[in-house]
């Protein structure tokens, strides 16, 4: 059973610039993946509008019976949750694995995975801001840090 499930980046605007599968049950086609990240950026803004709390981040904590949705936030500091987490940009962009319960360290991660986006994507002189990512250093280089991850994840 593998630890990370899918990694998702969504543009400021809400869309899905990147997918990217790593379970082997419940794969998803690319309509359902678009809309789950639809739906989690509409959810996350909407739960910052609406929340009573001054200076609410979004959403924190979605449980369900197959796994928990964490969020992570790094514009400020950060929110440390083990399951999925949520990794916002100053550039609006969002990052987002979802992962099995219990599940720990994904905020490194995370940041390893943003390096990658912003040395492989954003460094990149054909990448066009908020369009589908298509860098091949970027697939390779994603591909080596989970692995490398999960390898971790089974020394523990």
């Amino acid at each position: 059973m593998a630890a990370i499930y899918s990694l998702y980046i969504i543009n400021k605007s809400g869309g899905l610039i990147f997918y990217k599968d790593y379970g082997s049950a419940g794969r998803m086609d690319t309509n359902d993946s678009l809309r789950v990240a639809s739906l989690w950026h509409s959810m996350h803004a909407i739960s910052q509008q609406l929340s009573p709390t001054v200076g609410c981040l979004g959403i924190e904590l979605l449980e369900a019976d197959t796994f928990d949705l964490h969020c992570f936030q790094s514009l400020t500091g950060g929110y440390l949750n083990p399951f999925i987490y949520l990794f916002i940009s100053v550039l609006g962009t969002k990052l987002f694995v979802v992962c099995e319960p219990g599940t720990q360290h994904m905020e490194g991660l995370l940041k390893v995975i943003y390096e990658l986006y912003t040395d492989y994507v954003l460094k990149n002189p054909f990448y066009e801001m908020e369009m589908p990512i298509r860098c091949e250093l970027f697939d390779i280089n994603l591909s080596q840090a989970i692995q490398k991850d999960r390898v971790a994840l089974l020394g523990r």
